[in-house]
């Protein structure tokens, strides 16, 4: 599809990556901008069927903030060729992680889908696409790199091929009655996608907590007496014995570095995550930890979300026991070390092996 550029309604002005001045970074494919009162755009791409972007501040643009994918139909047909959506999705998607990466950030691996007919529907003053205007609704996914597509409304597909109206109750009550069984089937997809992507992510970091316990586990007596706090550190550290299930702070040697996992469960169901994890040392009575890579489970957009960090904290040894470990904040108030234990000073015990 083109856009008629001489046209007041779209107000595009064609930009390209380098003319955003985003330096240091391969040139990425030329989209056109369409500018909304509220301040916020569309970078718009030509594709078959044209893909929008939307971005909350489009001279500045960052990858996380970017918004949902925008599909630009031509016409009611094309919503009721399923695998036109599927292609035009798969290539929002892509032309999104593209220019996340060429503004030096990570994509996320999940993204909100709107489908809008151009002419029929309108987004409003902030590029919205709400309403009516709104008449298909989907999600891409990958928790694997290989992306898919659910989606969870067609307003015109599920209107039937000639989009006439029921003429009669029961007619009315045939329509209401599909229109259910289309949701409810679309619910249980969720249900079912969600389960699958659940079952991965468990697959991937039981796992590695499982090697991380193993690597805690307590030294031996001659290792105690010659390594002294250090090794009286090593271990699988919580709140309490009940809390070992939600958190866990893994502290062990891997060829002579001492290294740090804080696992913290995200939610209930995905269960604990390598929240931060890098390195440890004992400085005169301080441990330091600088950590450097991250993962957390983003419960509103129902994905996962790692990445590199560069994270330092420094945590008062209050005491250390064969069963318990008392830390304490070395900045006050409301300071990373703070952050990190909940307050001032926090109390561990010993995980069970």
């Amino acid at each position: 599809m083109r856009f008629n550029r001489g046209s007041a309604l779209l107000g595009l002005a064609a930009f390209s990556i380098a003319a955003s001045n985003v330096v240091g970074t391969a040139m990425a494919a030329y989209y056109e901008v369409r500018q909304f009162g509220g301040g916020p755009a569309w970078f718009v791409y030509d594709e078959p069927v044209d893909v929008a972007l939307h971005v909350l501040k489009p001279g500045d643009p960052k990858c996380n903030e970017i918004g949902e994918i925008i599909l630009l139909f031509e016409n009611r047909d094309q919503l009721r060729d399923e695998t036109l959506i599927e292609k035009a999705a798969l290539a929002g998607m892509n032309r999104y992680a593209e220019l996340c990466r060429s503004l030096g950030a990570s994509p996320s691996n999940q993204r909100k889908v709107a489908g809008i007919i151009t002419g029929m529907g309108n987004p409003d003053a902030r590029g919205r696409v709400i309403g009516d205007a709104r008449v298909l609704d989907a999600m891409v996914s990958s928790l694997t790199g290989t992306y898919r597509l659910t989606v969870r409304r067609n307003s015109v597909a599920a209107a039937g091929a000639d989009n006439r109206p029921t003429a009669t109750l029961a007619e009315r009550n045939r329509a209401l009655a599909a229109q259910e069984a289309e949701r409810e089937a679309a619910s249980q997809t969720r249900d079912k996608d969600r389960s699958a992507d659940v079952t991965a992510i468990r697959a991937t970091y039981d796992a590695a907590l499982a090697e991380s316990m193993a690597n805690a586990q307590k030294p031996g007596l001659l290792g105690r007496l010659t390594g002294r706090e250090r090794a009286a550190l090593t271990g699988v550290w919580s709140g309490s014995k009940p809390e070992c299930s939600k958190e866990r702070v893994i502290l062990f040697e891997r060829n002579g570095v001492g290294m740090v996992e804080w696992w913290r469960a995200s939610s209930e169901d995905v269960g604990l995550l390598p929240w931060r994890t890098g390195q440890w040392e004992l400085r005169d009575g301080t441990i330091i930890m600088n950590f450097d890579h991250r993962v957390e489970y983003d419960r509103f957009r129902q994905d996962l979300r790692s990445g590199a960090v560069d994270e330092t904290v420094q945590l008062d040894l209050k005491s250390v026991t064969d069963s318990e470990l008392r830390l304490a904040a070395t900045g006050g108030g409301i300071s990373p070390e703070a952050l990190f234990l909940g307050g001032a000073e926090k109390l561990f015990t010993r995980c069970p092996e």
